[in-house]
């Protein structure tokens, strides 16, 4: 009878598929706002129905819970110091709180759903490999966007791309999540589908990847995650007991040292990107004293082509200033800017020129640069490169 009942539950992915791949075709605008999250509300109510109703019991195998907690933190960290090396972008996501709220709902909820779903068809079909394997297909094609493939359709580069950065990542993840579920529970793929969109969606800025970084790091990851499970696993089993230190254990302390070295080069400036603390209250609302600014460091084309309204860090008399632009101005066949910070009066005396900009504002982040201004204010004020992190 659960076979029956989970058939049912396979047809209705199905059914669904279907309905999808119409409404997505034709780019129907509330199709992911509203109808995919009230669809994937509705299956939770009928899931958590069936479980009672059924009495059905997840695993209890929740061994592996933290240590996917670990894993996710890792991948978080490795994702975002990429963004020191390969650049960052602003999130698309508005941040606001109900804004925030509404996009986790429309994100959260599908894989809430997803995952409960896999596990219930997986729990109950442990011999069936046939089922375990449609229900992943099945989940595949429930996550792709159809709107992106018709638009491609006549652009086989594009479509390559689409195939290589999203398509093979979704299935290799999708199996990995289907592994998990099978050895723990819905709680471990839910731990790190989870907290990984909950940073996407709540991060101000994003690591600015391409279709190859993003089509790489989506294959080795679940590759990488699924050799550390399944050495775990044997291991416990009674199987490669010679081994001392696990993988898990040397990937943690290589990733350690590179998260020190990555942090340390990044606060010494040797990245494209550079962090400065604000030690005025010149820029408010945008932002204030102790707060800190990423900037992004220029070439000499660029210095030249600075748009109007740019925030820009500039050096003046040993001190990085940050403040905008507000007009562009030729001398002798050069460009120079004058400046102004938004909260002051009037704009600044001097012109900056290309020599003395350092870069042009990123994002800033709130508070987080106060112990610098208490040393610079306490011990080194009229002595120190004002601005830098300490």
């Amino acid at each position: 009878m659960k076979y029956l009942r989970d058939k049912n539950i396979l047809i209705i992915l199905i059914i669904y598929i279907l309905i999808t791949i119409n409404l997505t075709i034709n780019n129907l605008p509330l199709y992911t706002n509203v109808i995919n999250p009230i669809f994937w509300g509705c299956m939770l109510v009928y899931l958590i129905w069936k479980i009672k109703k059924d009495y059905i019991r997840f695993n209890s195998n929740k061994k592996y819970f933290k240590f996917m907690i670990i894993i996710s933190f890792i991948h978080i960290v490795i994702y975002f110091y990429m963004g020191f090396i390969i650049g960052f972008s602003k999130s698309p996501y508005n941040h606001e709180i109900i804004s925030a709220l509404k996009n986790i709902i429309i994100e959260i909820f599908p894989i809430i759903g997803i995952e409960i779903t896999r596990n219930i068809v997986v729990i109950s079909n442990k011999t069936n490999k046939a089922i375990k394997i449609l229900i992943t297909i099945l989940l595949i094609l429930v996550e792709i966007n159809y709107n992106i493939l018709t638009t491609l359709y006549s652009n086989k580069q594009e479509i390559f791309k689409y195939i290589c950065g999203t398509l093979l990542p979704l299935t290799v993840c999708n199996f990995l999540y289907t592994y998990l579920t099978f050895k723990g529970s819905y709680l471990i793929t839910l731990t790190y589908r989870i907290l990984i969109n909950l940073f996407i969606l709540l991060s101000p800025i994003l690591t600015n990847t391409d279709w190859f970084i993003t089509g790489t790091t989506g294959i080795l990851s679940p590759a990488i995650i699924y050799s550390i499970f399944r050495y775990k696993d044997e291991k416990e089993n009674g199987e490669k007991l010679e081994k001392r230190i696990t993988i898990f254990t040397k990937i943690s302390y290589i990733l350690t040292f590179c998260f020190c070295i990555t942090l340390i080069s990044f606060m010494l400036g040797i990245f494209k990107y550079e962090p400065i603390t604000i030690l005025s209250n010149s820029m408010v609302p945008k932002f204030a004293r102790g707060d800190v600014v990423i900037y992004k460091k220029l070439n000499k084309n660029e210095l030249q082509k600075i748009p109007r309204n740019s925030i820009i860090v500039y050096q003046k008399d040993g001190q990085n200033i940050v403040h905008r632009i507000v007009d562009r101005i030729k001398e002798n066949e050069t460009i120079k800017y004058k400046t102004k910070g938004d909260s002051n009066n009037t704009a600044d005396r001097n012109l900056v020129g290309a020599d003395q900009i350092k870069g042009i504002y990123i994002i800033h982040i709130k508070y987080i640069g106060f112990p610098s201004v208490w040393l610079y204010e306490y011990f080194i004020q009229g002595n120190a490169k004002v601005g830098r992190i300490l």
